[in-house]
């Protein structure tokens, strides 16, 4: 989400030098956002402990004005706290994590909308003198050349093409199975293409599996790179996806996502950026939210949060996004 805060930054700043420290697998990500420099902390100069130092001495070399540490992991912590003697302006993304817990306890819940991570993310910027507002939601681009292995499984596209996602690694943002394979069935009854999302040995058969029963719907789980993720998604009328990453990647292409919300909650984890907050399916119960990923056992024992969203109430929602009734 902080991608979102960058494209202001960039609008704002159009002089000013961005150098990027990430996955090399993550690059597709600030595909929106012109005139950034990489340096990716996963290739094979950068492993163990020599390559840390020689990343640390590559850094230094930037001759940085400022160091913005948009993430919580503890290499980003240490390369940040590292340059706080050489006197350079370092901000670092504070947690919320108390704030989290405050809302997910099991009394006294302090149900408020937590900041989300692209306004922290511009806040960040504004602490070193680099003051922004943030940008408009990105609009979904028509006509997108789809991914090779997609033309060759779908073919051109015609009428209206929907996805889904509705399996996770934590049962407490995890869509049932068998509401899931019922969603399907009925997506697949309406639209002329139904891609099936998925990561995970899980969720790939379940995907191949509706594959199967259904003529026009297409498994891509563990089949696309994260860039022809965003071509797919750029191609999708409508997405159908629990609190996950499908969910986070229709913000940064501007597809219109369907959210469904468990154990966790849209005041904890925004549904996108841009992202309609009435798309967004949730059961008010008072054990909600319980977690802040899904993973804390039911309280209850039975998931209702999510066994309580019926795959019709899904199917209407997406119906009025895609404007098909």
């Amino acid at each position: 989400m902080c991608v979102h805060a960058l494209r202001g930054l960039v609008r704002d700043f159009p002089t000013l030098r961005i150098t990027v420290l990430t996955r090399s697998e993550w690059q597709p990500l600030f595909r929106n956002v012109d005139g950034l420099e990489f340096i990716f902390a996963d290739e094979e100069r950068y492993k163990g402990l020599a390559g840390k130092f020689r990343l640390w001495r590559g850094l230094q070399r930037l001759r940085a004005d400022a160091i913005a540490d948009l993430s919580v992991t503890p290499l980003s912590r240490l390369l940040s706290f590292s340059f706080t003697p050489w006197r350079r302006k370092v901000a670092r993304l504070e947690s919320i994590r108390l704030e989290g817990k405050a809302l997910t306890r099991k009394y006294r819940k302090v149900m408020v909308q937590l900041a989300p991570l692209a306004s922290r993310s511009r806040d960040l910027f504004g602490s070193l003198g680099l003051p922004f507002c943030m940008p408009a939601p990105v609009k979904r681009r028509r006509n997108v050349p789809l991914p090779a292995i997609i033309d060759i499984l779908a073919g051109e596209k015609t009428g209206n093409w929907v996805g889904i996602a509705p399996l996770s690694n934590y049962n407490g943002t995890c869509y049932p199975i068998h509401h899931a394979a019922r969603l399907v069935e009925l997506l697949s009854g309406r639209y002329s293409k139904v891609f099936v999302f998925g990561k995970g040995e899980y969720q790939r058969q379940f995907s191949e599996g509706m594959q199967e029963l259904h003529p026009n719907v297409i498994s891509v789980a563990e089949r696309l790179s994260l860039n022809e993720h965003l071509d797919l998604l750029c191609s999708l009328d409508a997405v159908v996806s629990v609190d996950g990453d499908i969910l986070r990647l229709c913000s940064l292409v501007g597809t219109p996502a369907v959210s469904l919300w468990g154990a966790t909650h849209p005041f904890l984890n925004s549904s996108g950026y841009g992202q309609n907050p009435e798309n967004a399916i949730q059961k008010e119960l008072p054990c909600r939210p319980c977690s802040t990923s899904g993973r804390r056992r039911c309280l209850m024992g039975d998931y209702q949060c999510m066994h309580s969203i019926t795959p019709e109430e899904v199917f209407r929602k997406v119906k009025s996004v895609t404007g098909r009734g």
